[in-house]
This record gives C-alpha cells, structure tokens and sequence, in this order.
C-alpha cells in the first residue's frame, strides 16, 4: 500500500493579490492618462505660441478618439490580466482543497477511521442489526 502524502497547505496568495491590485491601479491611471492626454490635445491650441503646432479640429478629434481609444483599451487589458491572477490563485486553493478531500477519503477508506468514522460505525452496526 502506498503511504499518504502530506496534505497541501493553503496559502496566502499576497504576492499575487498585491500584483493584481497594482495592475487595476494602473489600469485606473492608464484611463486618467488617456483623459489628461486627450485634454491636453484639445487645448493645445489655446496655449501661446503652440498655433503651429495645433492640429485643425478634425485632426483634433481623430487624436483625441485615438488617446480615448487606447488608453480604454489598455486599461481593460490590465484589468483583465488582475482577473486572470486572482482567478489563478482560486484554482491553486481549489486543488490544494481536492487534495486535502482526497487524503481524507483515502485514510477513511483504508483504515475505517478519519473524518466520516461515525457515519462508518452506524452503517456497520446497521448491517450487522439486520445479518443477526
């Protein structure tokens, strides 16, 4: 018979949950960069002596629907990239938690004791009440 592993710990997770809080931060500053850079487009031309470096307005929309667009963009990217971490570590606790599940049944079944010996005990003592 094989011996029993140890049982998996459970973790923390708060390198993970840190980086992930970090990358919906930065996804929340990336949305206010957009917003400042597509301000600062717009307003360009009214600051002295940036006449000739001012776009015209249709070239000032099609910049700013760019700025907007992008910085939307990389913020749902980001934002989903700190999903996909903390979805990672829930599957991590949920196969810790499988195994744990499974030492149990495995050391109940070979040794009729363990987490469900009471339930074991009644069903025997209800075989052996209707054998006699």
């Amino acid at each position: 018979m094989a011996a029993l592993a140890p049982k998996p710990r459970s973790r923390v997770h708060f390198a993970v949950r840190f980086a992930a809080g970090a990358l919906r931060v930065a996804a929340f500053l990336t949305l206010l960069a957009g917003a400042a850079g597509t301000y600062g487009i717009v307003n360009l031309s009214q600051i002295p002596g940036t006449e000739g470096v001012a776009l015209n307005s249709i070239g000032t929309i099609i910049a700013a629907g760019l700025i907007v667009g992008f910085a939307v963009v990389w913020a749902l990217i980001l934002w989903g990239f700190a999903d996909a971490l903390i979805l990672l570590a829930d599957l991590d606790d949920s196969q810790r938690m499988v195994q744990g599940q499974l030492a149990d049944l495995i050391l109940a079944a070979r040794t009729a004791r363990g987490p469900f010996h009471a339930e074991v005990a009644s069903s025997t003592k209800a075989v052996e009440s209707t054998v006699a």
